[in-house]
């Protein structure tokens, strides 16, 4: 919906929501070492370390937005690539081990069609798990780029790049809490078991 306060207004708003968003999103994968370590691997908790900053002047800009775009399709390629070799490292670990039973040697690498076809329609659903969810991450590094290069308003590729990233900042911030109040709950209950620990110890003293 469109800032009735005029379009200079609006502009600037979505400029500024874009760097907002963009800050939160490169600090949650730098300093939420719980959430990068659940969310990447080793590598890629590496990449996003060497992610730049940038300020309000560069969204306003027609030449220099692109730095920006260029590494946020960096991000999502780097996430692209993490949750590949996650569903790869599950798919090869239930080959193995469903190979790992059947009669005769164990042959490397082992071949989906020499797996029983229960385990084949096994694999092929945690596949199609793993796209749509990722799809419905809204990270993909082309499509969403391809269509912001077809647009020649700049303000139009501004409020499309405000929406992905806006939308990778809510899930971050989602994840961040419920990881927050795991970590809390369990820390709760140490504490409270160790009081409950210290109280018996003061009853029998």
């Amino acid at each position: 919906i469109r800032n009735t306060n005029g379009g200079g207004d609006y502009f600037d708003f979505i400029s500024k929501q874009v760097v907002d968003d963009y800050q939160k999103v490169r600090s949650i994968y730098i300093n939420s070492q719980s959430l990068a370590s659940n969310e990447l691997p080793s590598y890629a908790r590496k990449a996003v370390q060497t992610l730049p900053t940038f300020d309000v002047s560069v969204v306003r800009d027609e030449t220099t937005f692109w730095k920006l775009v260029e590494t946020w399709q960096m991000l999502c390629n780097t996430i692209r690539q993490s949750k590949r070799s996650a569903l790869q490292i599950i798919v090869n670990e239930l080959s193995v081990s469903v190979a790992m039973k059947a009669k005769g040697p164990l042959e490397l690498p082992v071949k989906r069609q020499s797996l029983p076809s229960d385990v084949q329609r096994q694999l092929e659903e945690i596949e199609q798990n793993a796209v749509r969810e990722f799809v419905e991450l809204g990270m993909d590094p082309i499509l969403d780029f391809q269509e912001m290069l077809s647009m020649r308003d700049h303000e139009r590729r501004v409020e499309k790049l405000a929406g992905m990233i806006g939308r990778e900042r809510s899930r971050l911030e989602a994840k961040e809490s419920l990881i927050r109040a795991f970590l809390e709950k369990e820390l709760g209950e140490e504490l409270l078991a160790m009081s409950d620990l210290g109280d018996g110890q003061n009853v029998f003293d």
